[in-house]
């Protein structure tokens, strides 16, 4: 198996190569055309001016994206090991026994994933491990272990000098082919065709390599711990990404500090979820495989591995960072910057997302009046044109409808706010205004009143019952 993982690598070097010299022989020719035409026509002609644009613009399609990543250490800081010794002592432990250097930096992101690499800065070489804070929520300590050792297979086994190569070729290829895709000459048909081809060999070589990890960490931490780990961050991945990325994240924009864990819990147990969100946790978990990803699937890794996900409990293993609280806190010093208010899910709507809300309307032109809402939904995409000025809109006509009931929404919302109700943020689920005697889902009722489920005299009658005053 070895010597065939050294046959694809290879194979991948040559195609990497082969890459750039596809490219750069069609900037040549193409810059030949004009320069040509001027030594032997004595004048530069239109086929020349066209070649010699085309040409450039594959040059820029070539240009190295990754100049301009920023990496990790941009935006995050690495953990101390002074204030986190437990969690280093176990890292090192695991790297002990795997036979591979610790690394030199540990990084606690956002995303229920994990992942190594080597930061290369001219003769200064930095081993990096990247655990994501989930991690310790959802996994044991023997799971999590798994993880790790999982990681430093990619550096036992060598992966770690090949990996950069095909990543930045990758995104290199992925470039050129969307800078060129809408090229009236087909310029992209050549880098589409080879990407095909070096896209399926690398991957190849990449699941290959992930199985090979996989061994390593069973052989480490039991073949148990690795098949629950793997089955468990499959399950719950989805779910955390999703929350992360639409539940905390915009709360984080409002300079605000929320609880992670407890939201997600909440997340979870929610039974009455955002369309949105619902639709994008389906969209995650139901991807089906292709052959050019990065890591086989889950079914051809447990099979690997011989022994399917043991059915345990649910754990955790925050002692390794001093507690759910602190683990918190951690990820909050080292991955936000500026001064963050502490708030909880319960009070966030009324000190933060409402009063929000209730400034980016105060700045609109147009006033809007409660009794009006039936005939805004109307409107569709022409109420979006009206609030949102004059410029150019690259939206279609229904982007603009979904737009402009979106802002409805939270329109209506801020109307409640200002009348007493009280907002109830519910992680994952839509917003809730609440009175003494009445609950109003913003939501649920401009979605009625576009579908015609809830017709305008119904929708004011409601309004009379949230003792909200309305004209005759």
């Amino acid at each position: 198996m070895e010597r065939v993982i050294v046959k694809r690598a290879l194979l991948t070097l040559a195609l990497w190569l082969g890459f750039w010299l596809i490219g750069l022989s069609a900037v040549a020719l193409l810059g030949w055309i004009p320069l040509a035409q001027i030594q032997y026509e004595h004048g530069l002609g239109p086929a020349g001016l066209v070649a010699g644009a085309l040409g450039l613009v594959v040059l820029w399609a070539l240009r190295p994206r990754w100049w301009f990543v920023r990496t990790p250490q941009s935006d995050f800081q690495p953990l101390a090991p002074d204030r986190f010794p437990a969690l280093f002592e176990f890292v090192e432990e695991i790297a002990r026994r795997a036979g591979v250097s610790a690394p030199d930096q540990i990084y606690l992101v956002g995303g229920a994933t994990a992942s190594t690499y080597i930061e290369r800065r001219w003769l200064r070489r930095r081993r990096v491990l990247n655990l994501g804070l989930p991690l310790f929520g959802e996994l044991s300590r023997a799971e999590l272990g798994s993880v790790v050792a999982h990681e430093f297979g990619h550096h036992a086994g060598g992966d770690l000098g090949l990996g950069p190569w095909v990543y930045r070729t990758r995104v290199a290829i992925a470039s050129a082919v969307d800078n060129l895709e809408d090229s009236a000459f087909l310029l992209d048909l050549p880098f589409r065709a080879y990407g095909n081809l070096f896209m399926r060999v690398s991957s190849s070589v990449s699941r290959r390599q992930e199985l090979a990890a996989d061994a390593l960490a069973a052989r480490l931490c039991g073949t148990a711990a690795a098949a629950a780990a793997l089955d468990r961050i499959h399950r719950f991945a989805p779910l955390w990404d999703s929350y992360f990325d639409l539940e905390v994240l915009p709360v984080i924009a409002l300079g605000v500090r929320i609880p992670l864990f407890d939201g997600f819990r909440r997340f979870v147990a929610a039974s009455d979820r955002r369309a949105g969100v619902a639709r994008q946790i389906v969209e995650r978990e139901e991807r089906p495989p292709s052959p050019w990803d990065s890591h086989p699937p889950l079914e051809d890794r447990l099979a690997s591995l011989g022994a399917p996900a043991p059915a345990v409990p649910p754990t955790h293993c925050f002692e390794l960072l001093g507690g759910e609280a602190e683990a918190e806190r951690a990820w909050y010093e080292v991955a936000t910057w500026g001064e963050l208010q502490g708030s909880t899910w319960d009070e966030v709507g009324a000190q933060f997302v409402l009063p929000s809300l209730e400034k980016q309307f105060s700045e609109l032109a147009i006033a809007l009046e409660l009794q009006d809402l039936p005939r805004l939904i109307a409107e569709g995409g022409e109420l979006w044109d009206r609030l949102r000025g004059d410029g150019v809109s690259l939206f279609s006509p229904e982007a603009k409808r979904k737009r402009a009931q979106a802002l409805l929404v939270e329109w209506l919302a801020v109307v409640l706010f200002q009348r007493g109700f009280a907002p109830v943020v519910r992680p994952g689920a839509n917003l809730l205004l609440r009175s003494a005697d009445a609950t109003v889902c913003p939501a649920a009722i401009v979605e009625g009143l576009a579908s015609g489920e809830l017709s305008a005299e119904s929708y004011r009658s409601m309004a009379e019952l949230w003792r909200v005053p309305l004209p005759p």
